[in-house]
């Protein structure tokens, strides 16, 4: 009788522990899972505008130069190198994203060129939005769809020094400044719907950095949730999902024509790479595999195409174990119901 006691009160404890592990699986997991696809998506659209420029530009050097003099002058640059400048990045960097070759560097030139656009041009929300998701491709780089995920690990240039060199720094860079990113999205986004929300009053500058109006029409009390929910890092996934909703909602109905696709862009990176190791998602993570050892780690390196070929595997069986479980409770299975 004792002994029987103590085995189904270690059933018991099992059981909770097993449905712990297999759910925190699934979730960190499911970052490396759809991560690959994400990153193509944003690249490729991210990429698109400017290319486009790009192009009618060179079909029109006296427009471009016109541009460069007039519409967004550079007070550093004369017209004419200002312009050849904006159209060789504009030609070249986009192309390289597209392909996820030399990532890193092509998404600097074009953040960059963003930038000073929105120093001394009009700003736009569209140009913060893509700003931040090319800082994340300087930090992160490319992931497994991408030329770059391949030849630094397929050839034999990957072995010379200054290319090894360029993979040990975008190493560093993934795993030290990316986090940071992240985290810097998270409370920007959350500032923005603080101010949205009217908690505060933002200052002339500060506003000019802030896409407010991606999230325009959204209820105060709901604008605080989510800012909280943002800066803390809980329910990565949730919480992006139900911000792209609004921002789906309001391009489909057209209330705010302000609001583009990219806020969804800049979302969809947060949904699938997570809120961080800087955030409350983080921190129960590490707390379920301390107590329970059930990481398998590879959310930490999700760009390595092998690894997210593994992690694939594991994530089906995760998923085929936790409905094989619910079905054979449902049918009353008594070794289930003990806690396996």
């Amino acid at each position: 009788m004792g002994s029987e006691g103590q085995a189904a009160q270690s059933g018991d404890a099992a059981h909770p522990r097993k449905w712990l592990v297999r759910l925190e699986r699934l979730y960190s997991g499911s970052v490396v899972v759809f991560w690959p696809f994400t990153d193509l998506a944003t690249r490729v659209f991210v990429a698109l505008p400017y290319l486009k420029s790009g192009i009618v530009k060179a079909a029109d050097w006296d427009k471009a130069l016109l541009l460069a003099s007039e519409e967004y002058p550079v007070s550093w640059m004369a017209a004419n190198p200002a312009a050849a400048t904006g159209l060789a990045i504009e030609l070249i960097a986009p192309a390289l994203l597209l392909l996820g070759l030399f990532t890193r560097p092509a998404a600097m030139m074009l953040a960059a060129l963003t930038i000073v656009a929105q120093l001394v041009y009009i700003p736009t929300t569209t140009n913060l939005m893509l700003i931040a998701m090319l800082v994340w491709f300087v930090a992160n780089g490319p992931a497994a769809i991408s030329l770059d995920a391949i030849w630094t690990r397929k050839t034999a240039l990957a072995q010379t020094r200054p290319v090894a060199a360029m993979i040990r720094i975008g190493a560093i860079l993934r795993r030290r400044i990316a986090p940071l990113v992240i985290l810097a999205m998270r409370v920007w986004l959350g500032i923005s719907l603080l101010a949205l929300a009217e908690i505060f009053e933002p200052s002339v500058m500060l506003a000019t950095w802030l896409p407010t109006t991606s999230f325009s029409g959204l209820p105060g009390w709901i604008a605080v949730l989510f800012a909280v929910l943002l800066i803390s890092g809980t329910a990565a996934s949730p919480v992006s999902y139900a911000l792209v909703l609004v921002v789906a909602a309001f391009m489909i109905a057209g209330v705010h024509p302000d609001v583009t696709f990219y806020p969804v862009l800049l979302l969809g990176v947060y949904e699938a790479r997570g809120a961080g190791p800087l955030s409350v998602d983080g921190a129960f993570g590490r707390f379920l595999r301390n107590r329970f050892g059930s990481s398998h780690g590879r959310a930490l390196c999700p760009d390595d195409p092998e690894v997210w070929l593994a992690t694939l595997k594991d994530w089906r069986r995760g998923g085929k174990d936790i409905a094989g479980s619910l079905l054979a409770r449902s049918q009353g299975d008594p070794d289930v119901l003990a806690g396996d």
